[in-house]
Order: C-alpha cells, then structure tokens, then sequence
C-alpha cells in the first residue's frame, strides 16, 4: 500500500492538475544532532514533543530518546505551558487548547543549550465527505472499494495539507502524502486513493492544514522516507527545518479536519 498511496500528492484528480516541486538534499551521515517532532493541534490535547538524537542515515531501529529536557510552548495570546516528561524522549501539555490563526512558539533547554521555533495555525475546510467506487480486479488493479475525497480549497492561494490514512484504527504509518494548492486555488474537487479497501472496513481521514515551512519539511520527508516506519528515525541532518539552535526535525500547528466512513 505504501508506494501506491505515495501517488496522491502527484496524482489527485481534484477536476485539475496538481503541482509539486523538487527538492533536493544530500544526505550526510557524521553529525549527530538534537531532532524535535511536535505538534499542536485544533484537537482536544494533550499535545506531544518528542526530543531524541540522529542517527546515521542508513541505521536502523528508533532514534534514542532525550531525557530531562524543560520543554515549554506558548502562543501570542500570553498562553504557556510547561510539558511534563512522559519517558523516551516524550513531554506532554498539560492545559494548552489549540486555536486556528494563533502562532505557537516552541523553546526547550537540552544540557544547558537552548533550542527554539515557531509555526501559524491555519484553518483548514471541513471535507465534504468520503465515498468509495467498487473496481473489479484487473491486469492494473486489485478488487475492492476504492477510496474517494471530496473537499473545497478556499479562495487565494497559500494552502498546504498533509494527510494521516487509518483503516479499522490502524494508522498506515509509512504513508506521506502532501499537496499545495498552487495550480488548483479555490476550487471543489475529489481526491482519488488509488488503493482497495473491503466492504465493511472503516477508513478514518485526517486532513491537516499547514503554513509553508511546514509543507517544505514534509514534503522532503516524503521524498526522503524509507521503510523503517517514522521518517524521524532516519531524517538527514540537513534536511529542511524550523528549529533554532542547531537541533533539525520540525515543530509545528496544524487545524484538522476528520472525517469517517465505512466502505460499501
């Protein structure tokens, strides 16, 4: 599943042409640095920072976690929360709420260094719905209930989405999919999975709303990903970032919409 559901960003028949660029990086494999993933959300929290370590590009298995780091993210409305540790790596908010159109500030001190980002919450438009198109097995295609994504990109353009893809709860963790809406701006369209699912599976969509640093690092990650599951676990130390200090991974705000539905 993972190499067909990678064609989405490149092949969403949304009624027009979609638009990806290339980015290139090479991948060097001697720094270790500080990599941060977090997240806040439109979503009911608690949100969470991972800190960990890079390892070699070619290594495998998941990147050590980063202990007893102080790990705070505020907003520009005077909101702050102090994360608590949740072990490996992990801190966890407390009482921050996530609000589209805020800007969140992430700072966190590692041994003493100190390391800092900040990302916009856009909103993001509800999806309109999720139906599925039975295809008969072919020379091209497996038999099943193909997934179909209906949704309107609001008017003017600077609207970059990222997808998450669970069936029957299960996450499809290698899947990345990315979109820009540069090309097709303001318009109503549907997105075509190109991957079966079966009568009575329950297919759960997440569609994430970003600022522009955000889709730049995720779709590098796209290009990037290999099959060890997080694209954390092997991210190249000069890929693109919005951390201060030296660390690389990205902190960042997403709106999200979520829809659900069961194939037939």
């Amino acid at each position: 599943m993972k190499k067909i559901f990678l064609y989405v960003a490149a092949m969403l028949t949304l009624g027009f042409t979609s638009c990806e660029e290339v980015i290139d990086y090479e991948l060097r494999t001697s720094d270790t640095k500080l990599v941060v993933e977090g997240l806040v959300t439109d979503q009911p929290g608690p949100y969470t920072v991972r800190l960990s370590t890079t390892k070699g590009y070619l290594d495998e298995g998941r990147t050590p976690g980063v202990n007893g780091a102080l790990v705070i993210i505020t907003d520009n409305h005077g909101n702050a929360d102090t994360l608590v540790t949740a072990g490996d790596g992990l801190y966890q908010t407390t009482k921050l709420q996530g609000t589209p159109g805020y800007t969140y500030y992430f700072r966190a001190v590692v041994a003493g260094k100190e390391y800092s980002a900040q990302s916009y919450m856009p909103t993001v438009s509800p999806i309109d719905s999720l139906t599925f198109e039975f295809k008969k097995k072919t020379q091209m295609q497996d038999e099943g209930y193909y997934p179909i994504l209906h949704f309107q990109d609001p008017a003017g353009k600077g609207n970059y989405y990222r997808w998450n893809v669970f069936i029957n709860g299960e996450l499809e963790p290698d899947e990345l999919a990315v979109l820009s809406d540069d090309i097709y701006d303001g318009n109503y369209g549907h997105a075509d999975m190109f991957f079966p699912v079966q009568q009575g599976d329950l297919l759960r969509v997440e569609l994430y709303g970003m600022d522009k640093p955000a889709y730049k690092f995720w779709y590098a990650l796209q290009a990037q990903q290999n099959s060890s599951g997080s694209p954390f676990e092997s991210t190249p130390a000069n890929s693109p970032t919005n951390i201060s200090g030296g660390a690389i991974g990205f902190f960042g705000a997403s709106s999200v919409s979520v829809i659900e539905a069961v194939a037939e």
